[in-house]
């Protein structure tokens, strides 16, 4: 496995050089020794998303507010990424609070996109897939509720691993949704995704279904969401386009509908997000800030220093998602999941294939507009366009780059599988890996 920067068994150093705007926090050698302590094997230097607990490292969530005292013990995540070698150099900066989609980070910086200096990474998860992208890490942890893996990867040209949600545990993380969130993986191939997801997931997937099982082990059934293909920026339509015939030597491709399943997730994408991450977010708050759980929520929108997150934090505040919207954004949700599930059994899918984002990355700028095809376009609503309905199916996605001109901005693939049946995505995102690296 490749190890970035770092260069034999037992000899890790900390980051030389790191790059601007990437990390929270770095290892020191005493950090590093630390952990090698009591370890046998070839250790795997990793990055880790700064809302995630790590060991003696601080969990900010990239939020200046719960930048305080080291942690006490991993996340159950970390703990599991150890027992497979991992070695923790550095906490990696994100969108403050996980609330976006670019990492432009008010108090600890922009994430910048690697090679491309005026980009963005994407986010939230954007350090953690820019440390993949530079070489620093040759693996990453990160976040995502609706896209938080899926979009940095794609902008950054890693692969990305979104687990179907619940499948990897998401306790010690400052997350936004108990119903969308999962901990993910960013590295430089598939097969380290997988070695790392057989040790965090041991059990075997849910989903066995034989008819399924019996056309992976020929030529996959892959389907073309014809709701997440159009409307694209032209890079990102000829990424696309070019990768498509670059599969169908591979895969049998469909294009499908199913504008029935998304317009339940998009009508649930926001009420879960504003009304879990009200709650999950006052309970950390309250703790860290030592104020009463009834003025910790109002307390933390003041200390929140990202003007964009704070206006989402506050229109909550003054708004609130009502009980009665909530159940019905979890009714749709279980709706989507059920639909979503017949859907690829009547049709004989095994997945779904589509671009991650509908454009490349943007530029690191303020306002948040992107000029796609002809018009312009509110940034987040762009760039979570196509991943947001998967986090709301707990679906598996794996977005993996393609073939672009060199000095181009990269453009992320994303094969989305079946609820729990991540090992067969995992698997089908290889293969389509491999053909996509042929094509070269």
């Amino acid at each position: 496995m490749n190890t970035g920067h770092f260069h034999g068994e037992q000899q890790l150093k900390p980051l030389q050089d790191p790059q601007p705007g990437t990390w929270i926090e770095i290892a020191t050698q005493a950090h590093i020794d630390t952990q090698l302590q009591d370890f046998s094997g070839a250790p795997v230097p990793i990055a880790v998303k700064a809302n995630i607990s790590v060991k003696d490292f601080r969990r900010s969530a990239g939020c200046a507010a719960f930048d305080g005292v080291a942690e006490e013990a991993d996340a159950e995540i970390v703990a599991l990424c150890r027992q497979a070698g991992a070695v923790v150099v550095g906490t990696t900066n994100m969108h403050e609070l996980a609330f976006g989609i670019d990492s432009a980070n008010a108090h600890y910086g922009p994430v910048r996109l690697p090679g491309h200096p005026k980009h963005s990474a994407g986010g939230s998860s954007g350090g953690s897939a820019a440390a993949v992208a530079s070489g620093e890490v040759p693996l990453a942890l990160g976040t995502d509720t609706g896209g938080s893996i899926s979009i940095p990867a794609s902008h950054c040209g890693v692969v990305g691993f979104r687990p179907s949600t619940g499948r990897w545990p998401g306790a010690g993380t400052i997350g936004l949704s108990t119903t969308r969130d999962t901990p993910g993986m960013f590295a430089n191939s598939v097969a380290n995704i997988q070695r790392f997801d057989k040790v965090v997931a041991e059990s075997p997937d849910v989903y066995h279904a034989t008819t399924s099982k019996s056309r992976r082990l020929c030529r996959p059934r892959v389907g073309l969401p014809i709701e997440l293909i159009m409307d694209l920026h032209p890079t990102t339509h000829k990424a696309f386009w070019s990768t498509i015939d670059q599969l169908r030597d591979v895969a049998v491709l469909d294009e499908v509908c199913l504008d029935d399943i998304f317009e339940f997730t998009h009508a649930a994408e926001m009420p879960l997000v504003l009304w879990e991450s009200r709650r999950l977010l006052s309970s950390i708050a309250s703790r860290v800030l030592g104020v009463s759980s009834s003025a910790s929520f109002e307390q933390l929108i003041a200390a929140v220093t990202s003007p964009d997150v704070r206006a989402i934090l506050a229109s909550e505040l003054e708004s609130p998602v009502t009980p009665d919207q909530y159940a019905a954004a979890q009714r749709r949700t279980a709706q989507a999941r059920a639909a979503y599930a017949k859907q690829l059994e009547s049709l004989e899918l095994d997945a779904l294939i589509f671009p991650a984002t509908p454009a490349p990355a943007p530029l690191v700028v303020t306002d948040r507009s992107v000029d796609l095809v002809k018009y312009e376009s509110d940034a987040f609503k762009l760039y979570t366009r196509n991943t947001g309905q998967g986090t709301i199916l707990g679906a598996p996605m794996v977005t993996i780059p393609a073939n672009v001109p060199a000095g181009s901005l990269p453009v992320g693939i994303t094969v989305q599988g079946r609820r729990f049946d991540d090992r067969a995505t995992l698997a089908l995102a290889s293969l389509l890996e491999s053909a996509i690296s042929k094509a070269r």
